[in-house]
């Protein structure tokens, strides 16, 4: 078999790119900030202080998204681009995308911001205008997060579908992601509102893992298997 073909350089390069992106993933996600303050003056003072990290962690998110846009075209080419559940896999990615990069700039830029410009105020007054805009914006921030997941969600039980259709590992890939997918939409609705955040975290991590996955699979061209059914005419 000839290894030096165009279709072979494009699965190898991508599943090198969703290797890249599911470590950063891991990598971005093991390093987020977690504040565990108790007071609000606390809060303002660990967001001030870590406003360089808070902003070189979620832009990374932010980058990571924006090349997982890119590897789900070609990945759509590759499981059939007309098919229903791939385009709606992909409008679902990037309607997610869109929630969750707004979701990143608000709490990893915006807050540490406000954060920084009111760290010095003594006056109550100043501090009960940052206390308004940052509640605002964590309002903002948990409806904007679980809507990107969960549509990230519908996106990644869509591909899985059809991923699925495949046999051995290919196969085992389309249904962890399925599971996955399933069980961050069944969380996301049926968990304690204080086990949220961690529901939200572990549903990142599936990803992350299911994104390692698929570029195994793609190392080895298992996919090219969905796209290449004869057509039988009569």
């Amino acid at each position: 078999m000839n290894h030096d073909t165009p279709s072979y350089r494009e699965h190898r390069g991508l599943a090198l790119a969703f290797a890249s992106c599911g470590l950063a993933t891991l990598t971005l996600l093991v390093n987020h900030p977690n504040d565990g303050a108790h007071t609000f003056a606390e809060f303002i003072k660990y967001e001030a202080r870590n406003q360089f990290i808070d902003g070189l962690v979620h832009g990374g998110f932010i980058f990571t998204l924006g090349a997982l846009s890119v590897c789900f075209v070609f990945l759509s080419r590759s499981l059939g681009a007309t098919r229903a559940p791939v385009v709606i896999g992909l409008v679902a990615f990037f309607m997610g995308c869109g929630a969750l990069t707004l979701s990143m700039i608000l709490d990893g830029f915006a807050t540490p911001a406000i954060a920084a410009r009111f760290v010095g105020t003594d006056g109550a007054e100043g501090l009960q205008t940052a206390k308004t805009l940052l509640i605002l914006i964590g309002t903002l921030i948990r409806f904007l997060m679980p809507t990107g997941l969960l549509l990230q969600s519908v996106a990644v039980l869509s591909w899985s579908t059809v991923i699925a259709a495949g046999h051995g590992l290919q196969r085992a890939v389309g249904l962890f992601g399925a599971a996955a997918a399933l069980a961050l939409i069944i969380g996301v609705f049926a968990a304690p509102a204080a086990l949220s955040t961690h529901v939200l975290l572990g549903g990142i991590l599936l990803q992350a893992l299911w994104y390692l996955a698929l570029a195994v699979v793609l190392f080895r061209r298992d996919l090219e298997r969905v796209n290449t059914q004869p057509c039988r005419h009569k």
